[in-house]
C-alpha cells in the first residue's frame, strides 16, 4: 500500500512512526478484548505491581491516565476482584489502592497479550532489528520527555 501513497509524505518518517503506531494500538486492543481487558488495565495494575500501593492520584502520575479514566479503571478493576481500595494510614480521607493476587495473575495474562502484540508488530524484523529499533525508540522517547 505504501507504494500507492505520494512519496513526499509517505517516506517521511512522521507518516511511517505514525501509521506503525497506529498498527501497533490495534495489535494491542485486539490482545486485550481477546481476554475482556483494556489497554487502561494493564497500565494500572503494572503501575500497583512496580510502585506497590498508591493514592488515586499517584496512579495518575505513574501510568499518565486522567483521574477520571484511574477513577473508572480502578472501579472496573476492583470489580472484577484485581485491585482493594483501603482507606490511607496517614490520611483516612484518601484511598489507597493495592493489588491483588487475582490482580497480578491478571497482569501476567496481559502481559502476554503485549507479548504476542509486539511479536506480530515486530515480526518483519531480525532479532538484530528489533534490537536496534528498542535502541532508537528509548533514544526518542527520552527526547520526548521534555516535550
Amino acid at each position: 500500500m505504501i507504494d500507492e501513497l505520494a512519496p513526499r509524505f509517505a517516506r517521511r518518517a512522521t507518516w511511517q512512526l505514525s501509521t506503525v503506531a497506529q498498527r501497533s494500538h490495534r495489535l494491542l486492543a485486539a490482545a486485550f478484548a481477546e481476554r475482556g481487558r483494556r489497554g487502561y488495565d494493564a497500565r494500572v495494575l503494572a503501575a500497583l505491581d512496580e510502585f506497590g500501593d498508591l493514592h488515586q492520584a499517584a496512579v495518575g502520575r505513574h501510568t499518565g491516565l486522567d483521574p477520571s479514566d484511574v477513577t473508572q479503571t480502578v472501579r472496573d478493576l476492583e470489580a472484577a476482584g484485581d485491585v482493594v481500595r483501603r482507606a490511607s494510614d496517614e490520611d483516612r480521607r484518601r484511598m489507597v489502592i493495592a493489588i491483588t493476587a487475582a490482580g497480578r495473575a491478571t497482569l501476567g495474562e496481559l502481559d502476554a497479550a503485549i507479548d504476542e502484540a509486539e511479536a506480530a508488530l515486530l515480526s518483519p524484523l531480525s532479532v538484530v532489528q528489533r534490537e536496534r529499533l528498542a535502541e532508537m525508540l528509548d533514544t526518542l522517547a527520552d527526547a520526548s520527555d521534555g516535550r
